[in-house]
């Protein structure tokens, strides 16, 4: 029998990846496990920054068409930096964190999250999104970013949501995108992230994607071995699923080590 193939994340068709498709299927409406992933994001940020002032520079890696990881980090960061490998992907941030649309494709999330403890005081989520990612400096606006190659120890908060185990087969490129993430981070800093367990991977159109098939051990692994304080961990209880071919969503909390 012909050995099969491990699909690396240089492998993927990512100037094809469909970012209208990808958000119609994916993030159109808030899901039950967007919900349970809101919920225990929020209440983590919430209760580090009451200890806190909020930080200037925040980054959400593997950003795709989806604007709630930033949202989750918005009262509590004064600018952000959205990055993502895919050219498409880069394409429809820009289009949809301007001012220039009627309708905001963030506001089914907003009104998920707005009613929470630290976001209830942003009265415009829209223009304040808008402003947080409106600088070219480099460290923050919208920025195609390979996550193999990020720069250490930059960003103050950040996030990462169905990244490192959606664009690769090998467990090793997995793993680093993981410490590549955290490693961007300055010493002390709150982090979020999201993984899809058991994942055999996904089409998006016609085209196929890797993803690797991790488990809640696995990943909680690869952030023991960064020695994060606060580290949490959650596997969502949400019966509906977004899709065929995998078993659940994995949350990660912590911050970096240092402070």
């Amino acid at each position: 029998m012909a050995d099969t193939k491990v699909v690396r994340n240089a492998d993927a068709p990512w100037e094809e990846f469909s970012s209208e498709l990808y958000f119609a299927d994916n993030y159109s409406t808030v899901l039950p496990e967007d919900r349970e992933i809101i919920e225990r994001v929020s209440d983590f940020f919430g209760r580090v920054f009451e200890q806190r002032d909020s930080v200037n520079l925040a980054i959400d890696v593997g950003s795709g068409p989806n604007l709630y990881p930033a949202l989750l980090m918005l009262p509590w960061t004064r600018q952000i930096l959205f990055t993502d490998y895919s050219t498409r992907n880069i394409n429809w941030l820009q289009q949809h964190l301007t001012m220039n649309e009627s309708d905001w494709v963030g506001a089914p999330f907003w009104e998920e999250i707005a009613h929470r403890p630290g976001y209830d005081h942003i009265a415009e989520p829209r223009k304040q999104l808008s402003l947080a990612c409106s600088s070219d400096s480099g460290q923050v606006g919208i920025r195609r970013q390979n996550i193999f190659k990020l720069p250490k120890q930059r960003w103050e908060l950040g996030t990462m949501f169905f990244v490192a185990e959606s664009i690769t087969e090998d467990f090793e490129e997995f793993r680093a995108a993981i410490r590549r993430f955290v490693g961007a981070l300055v010493p002390g800093a709150p982090f979020a992230a999201a993984f899809m367990a058991e994942s055999d991977g996904y089409k998006v159109a016609e085209e196929r994607f890797p993803a690797l098939k991790i488990t809640m051990s696995d990943v909680e692994k690869c952030f023991l071995e960064l020695e994060p304080s606060e580290l949490s961990h959650y596997e969502t209880q949400t019966l509906h699923k977004v899709r065929d071919g995998y078993t659940g969503m994995i949350v990660i909390t912590g911050i970096t080590r240092g402070r």
